[in-house]
């Protein structure tokens, strides 16, 4: 790319079409250095590269969810930070409609955070005997196959293999279109975000009915909307997202609508969202996705991926006027109850196993085991299902149930 000198600034985009983006000297430095990166071919840093030179469409001065106003500058020109993987970037909206760049707040080594685990990125999960593997893919795009499945996990894992180990039991309970799938033998991707902190849910209200206004996760949610931009034209592509996985796939399927991409082919899954389900199908309308009968699987103490599902269903009455008939909300609504119905039993039974001193999740996953095991019924189970599935998993493993 050709680069024109000014006197103080540097144009790196618009310099022929579109409104003019310049970078300051110091600023430009930087840019330069992530010029290098790119085409070295370092995924992240192209993606970056080409973030910033998209202002000349200027799009992403739009409404945006990966771009944050910042404040009035003087002159009454406007500051707004955008986010990029690896990147914040500072830029100035001029009188004109130009840009100007006047900051970069970059980590160059992005590449090896990535291979470390330490910031979000794409793997290919494989079984290897009762192992999950994992291997980063360095280009961000998915595997070239019709049917291919792609989960979006939540945070807290360690590393992408323990992710991938738990997404992996859970892709099982999903109804995959177009008939089987084998997650033990055909792998799957995994779009994976580093961090120790679970995302959404009721602890985390706020970011839960809001899962766009997370900023925290704009950085993985780009990267995976490449990712999916990358496969539109692969057939039948499935996007799962599981727990708090919801919100880093809404935020990408907001990008994605932002730019009026259509994504016929693919569908979307959401498996006990810790963000609101019905922000993600309306979106999932937009891009005209595929659904599957079920958008969402929940259990009766979900609350958050229960809360607005009424909404939810009406407004797939309402699009889905082929795949969702108004014969199949009843059967939703109905169901929808059944689970009001086991949440307020279950907070019930909460209440009596706390005045007994076991009201730590260890105990109630291992009473709750304890109780499958024995025969005693559901209740204890799906009590400990509902509250840690995590650590139901484990005493039901260690219980040999």
């Amino acid at each position: 790319m050709t680069v024109l000198k000014t006197t103080h600034n540097t144009i790196i985009a618009g310099k022929y079409c579109g409104k003019p983006v310049y970078c300051t000297p110091n600023a430009n430095d930087i840019y330069q250095n992530l010029l290098k990166l790119a085409r070295a071919g370092q995924h992240w840093a192209r993606v970056t590269v080409e973030g910033v030179q998209s202002l000349a469409s200027g799009r992403l001065h739009q409404k945006n969810i990966f771009v944050q106003p910042n404040h009035l500058a003087h002159g009454g020109t406007e500051e707004f930070v955008m986010i990029l993987p690896g990147c914040k970037v500072t830029v100035e909206k001029l009188p004109n409609d130009e840009f100007k760049i006047l900051h970069f707040d970059a980590d160059l080594n992005f590449s090896e955070l990535q291979s470390e685990a330490a910031r979000p990125g794409l793997y290919k999960a494989w079984k290897e005997r009762e192992h999950w593997n994992t291997e980063l893919l360095d280009s961000g795009k998915i595997k070239t196959e019709k049917k291919r499945i792609v989960a979006i996990s939540d945070k807290g894992f360690s590393s992408p293999d323990k992710s991938a180990t738990d997404v992996a039991e859970y892709l099982a309970e999903v109804p995959f279109t177009g008939g089987s799938f084998n997650v033990d033998s055909d792998g799957f991707d995994l779009h994976f975000t580093s961090g120790s902190k679970k995302i959404g849910g009721l602890l985390n209200y706020k970011e839960a009915i809001k899962p766009t206004d997370n900023s925290s996760l704009n950085e993985s949610a780009y990267l995976l909307a490449k990712s999916m931009y990358d496969a539109r034209d692969i057939e039948r592509v499935q996007w799962i997202s599981t727990f708090g996985g919801s919100a880093v796939l809404t935020q990408a399927m907001q990008m994605l609508s932002d730019r009026n991409i259509k994504l016929k082919n693919h569908t979307a899954f959401l498996y006990r969202p810790t963000t609101s389900p019905n922000f993600a199908v309306k979106l999932a309308h937009k891009l005209e996705m595929q659904l599957d009968r079920k958008f969402t699987i929940t259990k009766s103490l979900d609350v958050i991926g229960n809360r607005d599902q009424l909404e939810l269903i009406a407004n797939r009455v309402m699009s889905e006027h082929d795949n969702y008939k108004l014969k199949n909300a009843p059967w939703d609504v109905a169901a929808y109850s059944t689970k009001l119905q086991g949440a307020s039993t279950t907070l019930l039974t909460i209440a009596g196993v706390s005045t007994i001193g076991i009201a730590n999740p260890q105990a109630i996953a291992f009473v709750g085991a304890v109780g499958a095991a024995a025969g005693l019924g559901k209740l204890g189970s799906n009590l400990s299902e509902n509250w840690v599935p995590r650590l139901h998993k484990k005493a039901r493993k260690m219980l040999g149930c």
